[in-house]
Formats: C-alpha cells, structure tokens, sequence
C-alpha cells in the first residue's frame, strides 16, 4: 500500500522536448498536489460476428497532463513560472514572451517502487489564487509528449527543496490601480489570475512517443479577477465596464522572510454585474477582468537588509497649511523601500504615509522615516485591505526638521 507522504515529485529542464536529459540535476518540487497522469484514448470495434459479445477496444491515443499544485513561495517554481509566460526572467523581470520551455517530470512512488517520467511537459495554464482568508496557491496545468514508468528510479542527483517561507493573503501589501493605493479608500479582498497558453497537440502518425509529436502554444489568454468591497471607488472602477477603459493593477506578494513578488497588470479591461445583497451581508462586487494588449510582468526581489534611511530634502521650511513632499532612500541598493513616516510634534507639522508634510501651526517638527524591514525574521505582513499594527524597529532611521510658519517664508 502506498502513501500519499511518500509521493515525491522532481523536475528537470529539458534540452530537446520530450528528451530527458542523461545528466544534471533534478530539482525537487514542493507540492500539495500533483495529478499528472496518462489517459488513453480508445475506440471500440464495430466487427459483427457469430457473437454477441464485443470484439474489444484499440487505443488511438494518450493524452498525459495533469497539475501541479503548491503554495506559493519564493524561489519554488521560477523555472514553472518562466514556462508558463514562454519567457525568460531578464534583470529578475518576467513577461510574456515565445521562448518554449519543457521539462521531464518525475512521479515517483517510493514505497511501493514505481517510478512514473512524463516527459516533453509545457506549462498550459498557470493561475494564481489569492483568497481572502489563506493561503496564495499555484496551479500549472501541464500537457506533455511522453511516458514512461518503471520500478528502478531513474532520477539521480537531486537539489534539495526550497526553504522559503510560503505566502497567504495577509502577505499581500499595498495594491495600487492606476498607480493609486487602495488603502484606506477600497478594498480588495481576492484576487485571482490566469494565463492560458492556449496549447494544442499536434498529431503525429509514425512516432514511438505515447502522446502527441508536439504541443504548440497560440495566443496567450490572461483573464482573473478582483473582489472588491462595494464602495465609491469601487463604483467608478466598475464603471469602465462600459467604456472599455483600462486600468493599471499593481500589488507585491512579500514574504516574511521580505521576498517579494511583484505583480504588474498594465492594462485590463473589467467586467462584472451590479452586486447586491440581504440586509446582514457586506456587499462585494466581483470586477472580471482580461488584459488587453500590454502584458503583465512578475518582477522577483530577494530579501536584502537595509543599512540606512536617507531623506530628501534635509530641511525645509512651509506655511501653515502648505505642503512638502519628502522622499525616503534605503540603502543599499535592491533592500525593500517601504517605511513608516512619523512626525515628533503632530500639532505643528503632520505627514502622511507617502511622506507628504503638512504644516499645522508656528514651530518645528522631526520626521522621520523609518525602514519596515529591520528585522527579516518579523518583518511585517501588509492587508491588502486595511491596515494592521505591527512592531517596526528602527535601523538608522534619519529624522529631518520641519519648521512651519504662519506666513509664507
């Protein structure tokens, strides 16, 4: 008897489709699930004969797909994820592209010594599932060339799994559409993607492979949605529904360990009905979206300290009521950006969480701008929907004065 605690799963990148390669290493996969499996294609006989019983079946194909399923962290599935987008990670940024990629994948089931080879394996479909209470989930859905299973193990050298952190939705930080953030003004509480490669087998006759000669991508389909409480904004988003107006989507998916996704959506049209709902429930509208014409890209960031918070201007001087923008540097270069701005004398000079500095009455004021990401083992997890106390501690943080008068210096 076997156990699914027993079932591993191993991935190899392919030279030639449908060839596994005889050397290198096999990376191992961290899944939840993986449903990869050959399904046969048969065809029963029409012969008439002295009997009534059935003359049998012939087999006319297999098809081998299945999916592969995990929680999403970082550095897990990058060779999946360039797969499913035919592209390359350039300078860490992923896009849409044509470059096809394919793997041989390994199903083995230790305990009882079979070991299963699907070979020649594209990435038909990823998708992306952020809840609103959960974990953030992968889904590729694979089609391949070939088959193969046997009782001796035929993976060798093994690189060990990743140890990144897996994400859930509380690691979602702050959204922005059309470069605006979602804080404070609506609020997103699912969101969901999904590319389709649009894959389709052509058949072969005269080949020794069990699946199809090739599996050849055409357009690349990239639809999801947004779950979004009905409000104001939410309203006016909705609205382009009608105008074919695109937005802008934009949100990292940052771990707690402070590696991060980002995902970039430039341009999606949204669709959805008008929501309602009883007298106990909280109204949501479900914007349907597909991207139009510009691709989305992932951008990946692995965690670097900060060292230091640097502000601009040094000091400044502005009238009550008026206003300064600052802006915040943390170094070295590629450490996350994000801090929390603080002001010592809120009644002479207030800033807002973007660094904008409000003159409130005659005197002077510190702000200070202090990096989040002090301490990777407690770094902050951002609602994509509301804000939340968390526990920041300084790291070099500069502070800067801010003297308001009652008149215009």
């Amino acid at each position: 008897m076997s156990s699914g605690a027993q079932q591993t799963s191993y991935l190899i990148p392919e030279v030639t489709p449908g060839v596994t390669p005889t050397s290198g290493a096999w990376d191992t996969l961290r899944l939840t699930s993986n449903t990869l499996s050959p399904t046969v294609s048969t065809q029963v006989s029409d012969e008439i004969t002295e009997s009534r019983i059935s003359q049998g079946s012939v087999a006319t194909g297999v098809e081998i797909a299945g999916d592969l399923v995990g929680e999403l962290s970082y550095g897990t599935f990058d060779k999946l994820l360039e797969a499913g987008f035919y592209g390359d990670w350039a300078a860490n940024v992923l896009t849409v592209g044509s470059a096809r990629k394919t793997f041989t994948i390994a199903k083995n089931f230790a305990d009882v010594g079979v070991y299963t080879l699907f070979k020649g394996m594209h990435v038909s479909t990823f998708a992306l599932d952020i809840p609103s209470d959960g974990k953030v989930t992968a889904t590729f859905t694979l089609a391949g060339l070939d088959y193969a299973d046997s009782a001796v193990n035929s993976v060798g050298t093994t690189n060990p799994p990743t140890t990144t952190p897996f994400m859930s939705n509380i690691n979602v930080g702050t959204l922005k559409i059309d470069g605006e953030s979602m804080e404070g003004i609506a609020c997103v509480s699912a969101i969901s993607m999904s590319l389709d490669n649009s894959l389709q087998a052509q058949r072969c006759i005269g080949t020794d492979k069990l699946g199809p000669g090739a599996q050849i991508a055409t357009e690349a389909a990239i639809t999801g949605s947004l779950t979004m409480a009905w409000s104001n904004k939410s309203w006016s988003i909705w609205k382009n529904t009608f105008t074919r107006k695109t937005i802008a989507v934009e949100f990292p998916i940052i771990d707690s360990a402070g590696n991060r996704y980002t995902l970039n959506l430039p341009s999606i049209e949204v669709d959805g009905d008008l929501p309602n709902g009883g007298k106990r429930d909280l109204i949501e509208v479900t914007l349907n979206y597909t991207v139009a014409k510009v691709a989305p890209t992932i951008t990946r960031a692995p965690y670097v300290a900060p060292t230091s918070v640097a502000v601009a201007p040094a000091t400044a001087t502005i009238a009550v009521a008026g206003t300064q923008q600052l802006t915040a540097t943390v170094s070295p270069a590629g450490a996350p950006q994000d801090v929390i701005w603080t002001s010592s004398a809120p009644s002479k000079a207030t800033v807002s969480s973007t660094g904008l500095v409000t003159g409130v009455a005659s005197g002077s004021a510190t702000i200070t701008a202090t990096s989040k990401w002090d301490v990777p083992s407690l770094a902050p997890r951002p609602s994509p929907c509301r804000n939340t106390a968390s526990l920041f501690w300084p790291h070099r943080a500069q502070r800067h004065s801010v003297r308001s008068f009652s008149g215009v210096a």
